[in-house]
Order: structure tokens, then sequence, then C-alpha cells
């Protein structure tokens, strides 16, 4: 029996036990980026020798570029033009102060580690993004335009991990415009199978508009596409074997109902923001609350956040609108994931390209800071409750334990059971590790 025929008996068996929904989430199957048959390949062949501290991993990205200044890392005594219009508070941790828009976080200092000196040299947009996501400084010639050459950390960790539980292992939420615009879909050198499932709007899961004809269709497409692309990855009878098991697995719901939060509680749903009275909610609440549903199901990397933070004026209205639902959407996600046992073993990390300028500038914003700047970390049984490094005190320059992209990227790596230093070998037959000249952040560890 051919290969065509093969899968149509397959597909055709299984239309008559799925509805629309799922119907539709086949045939978005490339639209999203998502390449299940080389995905389950690869749970098939990986095997890691390293214990996972975080069998999950949740990043919350925020593209622009976060002021340190006003949030994690404030200077209540520097002048005014530094300080900026906000006050500051008390954290659970002594002599700790964060910006008096983040409430809920300053009490959940015991569950974080809050680092406050990462440093680079990149101060643009595309290359700060790239270098924070990937912990590779991009190559010289790279100028923002299409992807960077360079896998995503969710790609690396799809890639020597694979699939779990029947769901992708690497999850990009909406609102995340740095990885559409500026890093394709993220697989860099590795198999185009450890994209990321780009989910860019979460309605398309819920329509009803496609033929079951329509539907195989674009699954027959979709998988001549694949073999083409991915012929020097897989072998032809393998490739097969994986096409009927994506089949078999987007045809249940457990994908779709992952990002359905209609069944929360609104207990839980407070928790992240989400329905209180008199309160502006933001999409990024619903994604945190999203990302806690995926990795249950069974995804290993979801990436959330929001874009927009680039505020070269006005910052300060700005963040009053916005800190306060960053505030309770991070918050939340980690407040749930105690309640429900699954902080020990989730790595919940917050990162952003770069920080901003010392000075508010003469259109009361702050422009591009890569020189200092603050993230935080927490669950997966890293040591919380500490600060670790520190910038002067404008916050212009790091002057106790410089942090870099690689060694955030290594300490990501290591948590999720995966060698930083583990080489990979290119299609032009290079070996290549995955972060260089880099440890994990041996203070978290």
């Amino acid at each position: 029996m051919s290969r065509h025929s093969k899968l149509g008996c397959h597909g055709y068996r299984q239309l008559h036990t799925v509805h629309r929904r799922s119907f539709l989430q086949l045939g978005a199957l490339g639209s999203f980026g998502l390449s299940l048959p080389g995905i389950l390949y690869h749970e098939s062949q990986a095997a890691s020798s390293a214990t996972p501290r975080a069998k999950n991993i949740i990043l919350f990205w925020l593209q622009g570029g976060v002021s340190h200044h006003d949030t994690l890392d404030p200077k209540p005594a520097a002048p005014a033009e530094v300080r900026g219009e906000f006050s500051t508070i008390e954290t659970t941790l002594p002599g700790i102060r964060f910006s008096d828009r983040l409430p809920r976080l300053a009490r959940l200092t015991d569950k974080l580690a809050v680092i406050r000196s990462v440093t680079h040299s990149e101060a643009s947009h595309q290359r700060g993004s790239v270098y924070m996501c990937e912990g590779r400084r991009p190559p010289s010639q790279y100028t923002g335009t299409g992807h960077s050459g360079n896998p995503l950390l969710g790609s690396i960790i799809a890639h020597e991990l694979g699939s779990r539980g029947g769901m992708p292992p690497f999850v990009r939420l909406p609102g995340n415009d740095w990885t559409a615009r500026w890093l394709g879909i993220g697989h860099g050198w590795l198999p185009v199978s450890s994209g990321p499932f780009r989910v860019d709007n979460l309605d398309l899961l819920k329509l009803e508009s496609q033929s079951p004809q329509q539907f195989m269709d674009r699954v027959r497409l979709l998988q001549r596409l694949e073999a083409k692309q991915n012929s020097e990855h897989y072998a032809r009878d393998e490739f097969d074997q994986f096409d009927e098991q994506a089949i078999d697995i987007l045809a249940s719901d457990r994908a779709a109902e992952a990002f359905n939060i209609d069944g929360e509680s609104d207990e839980t749903k407070r928790l992240y923001g989400i329905g209180l009275k008199g309160q502006y909610e933001d999409d990024k609440c619903r994604y945190a609350l999203t990302a806690r549903r995926l990795i249950q199901a069974g995804a290993r990397f979801v990436t959330i956040g929001r874009h927009s933070w680039d505020m070269h004026a006005n910052i300060f209205p700005e963040l009053r609108n916005r800190l306060p639902r960053f505030d309770n959407a991070l918050s939340g996600l980690i407040e749930d994931l105690q309640q429900r046992g699954l902080l020990d073993e989730t790595l919940v990390i917050y990162l952003t390209e770069y920080g901003r300028t010392p000075n508010v500038n003469n259109k009361a914003g702050r422009d591009h800071w890569p020189q200092a700047f603050s993230i935080a970390l927490a669950g997966a049984g890293i040591r919380a409750g500490q600060v670790i490094g520190a910038s002067d005190k404008n916050g212009a320059a790091v002057v106790d334990r410089p942090v870099t992209p690689e060694e955030i990227a290594a300490t990501i790596l290591r948590l999720a059971g995966v060698d930083p230093q583990k080489e990979f070998i290119q299609r032009d037959g290079r070996p290549i590790r995955y972060v260089d000249r880099a440890k994990p952040i041996g203070e978290l560890l």
C-alpha cells in the first residue's frame, strides 16, 4: 500500500471519531509551525542521562526592554531623573525593595531568585532578543531580518526531550512578536520539527468551518512538504509511522482542551487577575493560566508574555497601566503552581532583552540599556529567597557578579536535564555546542 493510500484510509477512519474542532487542529498544523511527526520521532530517540529538576519550563517574556529601575531594582536614593515617579516597597527579603507597582511579587520573594546584574552589549531589540532567548550572541551579519540561524532554548529542549503526553513539547502563546517577526520558527540549525507550536490566535482552535475533505487535503499537503524538508533526518518508513501517530494525537481533544480555561474555578482565575472587579485584565493573565494548563497536559517549554515594553516616551503612565497586570500574571502563576504541587518541578523565568537608561529622557521615557538589568526565576528547586549581583547606585553598570545570557541559557538547559555543552552535528558535518563557554549559575543550583 502506498504512503498516501495508507494515510488516506487512516485519516478517514479518524474522521468518524472526531468532531470539527479536531479537524481544524490538524489542518492548522502547518500554519502554526508544528511538525508533530518529527517531534514524535525525537521522542522515541531522545534520552538524557541527567535527572531534570525542571520537568516543565515557563518563559515569561516581556518584549521591548523592561525598566529595571521601575520594577526589580529601584534606586530610591538616586536623583529624581534616575529614581523616576514610583515609590518603593519592602519585600520579604531584608533590605531588598521593589517598585510599589509590584506588591504581589514583593510578597513572594521567598519563592524568587532575582538577578540584578544581567549584562550584555546588544542594544537593538532584534539582537538583544535572540541573544537572551538563544543564549548565543547572534552572528555579526545578523540585522534582525528573519531568524538568527541559531535555535531557541525551547527548540533545544524539544529536540533533546521530545513530546510528552501527546502534547507538542514547545509552545509559543500569542503576544510574542519577537518570535514571529525576528526568529522565524526558531529551530535554527536543529531539525525543523523542534520549532515551536505557534498559537497566534487561540480562537482558531474553536472554529468549525472545515470540511472532512478540506481537512484531509491539508494533512496530505503538509506531509508531502514535511517529507521533503526532513528527508535528511528521517527514514521514509519512520516518517510514515509518526505521521499516523500525529493524527491520532491531534484527533483527540487533549491539545485543544489545554488551551481552554473556561472550566477553571473563579478562585483560580482571580489568582491571575482574571475577572477582578474594577481592574482591567490583560491577555497575559489568561496566557499565564493557559501555560499552567499546557505543562499539566504534557508540554515541556511554554513561552508567554507581551510585547511593546519599549517606552521611549511617557513611560510612567504606560507602566502604571501594565505593571499591575504583569504583577498579577507572574505572581498568580507562581502561586497556582505552588498550590498544585507543581512549582518544585516547574521553572518559571522572567526575561526581557535589556533594561532602560538610568536617566529619564526629555520625552519622559527611558531608552535602551543592556549594560545592566534584572531578571527573576522561581521553582524547579533553585535556591530562592536571594538576590544575585548588583548594579551601581544609578542602575547604570554591574558592580557585583555579572551574569551573561550564556550563563542563563546554560542554567535553563541544566535544570531541564540537557547538557549545555553537548555537541550537535550540523548538516555540513561541523559540531556546535548548545552553549559556548559558559557554566550554569552556581548560586541558583
